[in-house]
């Protein structure tokens, strides 16, 4: 099967945007039926106070969950080119997550295919967990207060979902476009709406497009002309937020050759475990990868 390597890249711009509202968090709060008022800036300022101390809170978790990927490349006629379908078993101990595939494309897969999605699996988390360090080390932490403060906010009310009440705000890129490499100005170029949890002051959604075309060496080697997702995340009973589904779709150009990709991610059967084992090995903090 041929591997779709220029993905990679994308994946790990997914974790940089994403992982902040990707991470895991307990709460052992009841929500209010109706919300303070609160400004865009006050809303933006409480999230990030809920980021800051999430290695605390998930230092606690203890679950498990069934996570479902399944991503299809399409050529510029519509027609899938490739498609490839990933179901896990995952369970997660404390800064830790620990992975065993169930089925492959629909079908429970060899030992060599079982070890080779384990082993990708390892390579790009960690490739991402070097990356996290080399930007962290230079000053405030990336995947929270640099991604979040690149937009500005406006909040357009609120509004009950899953029961439980939600800011809700648009965002814009305060500086369109620019940046100085590729994921930078892909950051610059997003807009849309989130949804915070009013009491607990988690992420409880994102609606996100690209609002401009975004090219690669001036065009010359290619170009993005759609990104769109949807994330959302819900909260269990005994506090633990997850995320509960993430929707991708990709339209662009890869010098001559269009491409169109769709993505979704699911987890789902979520349940609390009692035992923590000996080892432990992919971080749990990270969010899950749409798919290769």
């Amino acid at each position: 099967m041929r591997r779709m390597g220029w993905m990679l890249c994308f994946r790990l711009f997914l974790f940089a945007f994403l992982a902040p509202w990707f991470a895991s968090s307990l709460a052992h709060l009841t929500n209010g039926a109706e919300a303070p008022a609160l400004t865009a800036d006050q809303v933006i300022e409480r999230l990030l106070e809920r980021s800051r101390s999430t290695p605390e809170r998930i230092a606690a978790q203890c679950h498990g969950c069934v996570r479902f990927s399944v991503i299809e490349e399409r050529d510029s006629h519509g027609e899938i080119k490739e498609r490839v379908s990933r179901e896990f078993a995952v369970e997660m101990h404390g800064a830790h997550q620990q992975l065993r595939i169930l089925r492959l494309n629909e079908r429970a897969p060899s030992e060599k295919e079982a070890k080779r999605e384990i082993e990708h699996e390892a390579e790009v988390r960690k490739d991402y967990s070097e990356r996290k360090g080399r930007k962290s080390a230079k000053g405030p932490d990336f995947l929270d207060e640099g991604i979040l403060c690149r937009y500005s906010y406006a909040i357009e009310g609120t509004e009950t979902k899953q029961g439980r009440v939600s800011y809700v705000l648009q965002f814009k890129p305060k500086v369109k476009g620019s940046g100085k490499d590729i994921q930078d100005r892909a950051l610059n170029l997003l807009a849309g709406r989130i949804w915070v949890d009013a009491e607990e002051f988690e992420l409880v959604g994102v609606d996100a497009q690209l609002t401009d075309r975004l090219e690669v060496l001036a065009g010359l080697a290619g170009d993005l002309e759609r990104l769109d997702f949807t994330l959302e995340r819900c909260r269990l009973p005994d506090g633990f937020w997850f995320n509960r589904s993430l929707k991708l779709r990709l339209d662009g150009r890869k010098l001559m050759s269009h491409f169109r990709v769709n993505s979704v991610m699911e987890q789902r059967d979520f349940k609390r475990l009692d035992t923590t084992p000996a080892t432990a090995e992919t971080p749990a903090s990270e969010p899950p990868r749409a798919s290769r």
